[in-house]
């Protein structure tokens, strides 16, 4: 137990300072030994836990993702597939609160460019829930449901990017109405509150 711990603990420092060192160092310039100089460790300690600085930045997405997919995945046993306009709220209200939890990490993610597959990940998890809502001849309605799914994951992650990247970020109660307003309304609905 007490092992456990100390081995938790020691890639959660190495985790901290990846992303403290990601804030002055490019990803691509970033070495093994400035991390364990940063973080107190020596290479063998960091070696032990992750193949390369590319294995710990997927970990840490995957660990991302994870927590994420659960949640869905909870959402729909519990919900199940009759209560779509619930589960978007649901999920995205999960999803803003996760994201603000771990806003750092995100904004990071978002800053480093093609070393980070969050986007893509982000994009296959819309991609395997949405799924559960398509026909057996590929469609939603009657869209086919690639076009469907690259409007959809285009412009929720494009707007999630946003608000991560926001200096003058909106809280996110009104990030999540916000958003839900678009998702349910679409932009005609919206457009038509302002005429």
């Amino acid at each position: 137990m007490a092992q456990d711990r100390r081995i938790r603990k020691s890639q959660q420092t190495i985790k901290i300072n990846f992303l403290e060192l990601l804030k002055t160092v490019s990803f691509e310039n970033i070495t093994v030994q400035q991390l364990a100089d940063l973080a107190d460790i020596n290479r063998g300690t960091f070696y032990a836990y992750y193949v390369d600085k590319y294995d710990l930045l997927d970990t840490m997405e995957n660990e991302k993702i994870d927590e994420l997919q659960t949640f869905i995945n909870q959402q729909h046993k519990v919900i199940g597939e009759n209560s779509p306009a619930y589960m978007v709220k649901s999920i995205m209200t999960y999803l803003i609160e996760h994201i603000d939890a771990n806003i750092g990490f995100y904004k990071t993610m978002f800053i480093i460019g093609k070393a980070s597959m969050l986007q893509e990940k982000l994009h296959m998890l819309i991609q395997n829930h949405l799924s559960t809502y398509k026909s057996k001849d590929n469609k939603i309605g009657d869209m086919p449901f690639d076009y469907f799914m690259s409007y959809v994951s285009g412009a929720g992650i494009a707007l999630l990017k946003h608000w991560v990247q926001d200096e003058k970020r909106i809280k996110k109660e009104d990030f999540i109405h916000h958003f839900y307003n678009i998702v349910t309304e679409g932009t005609i609905g919206v457009v038509k509150k302002s005429v």
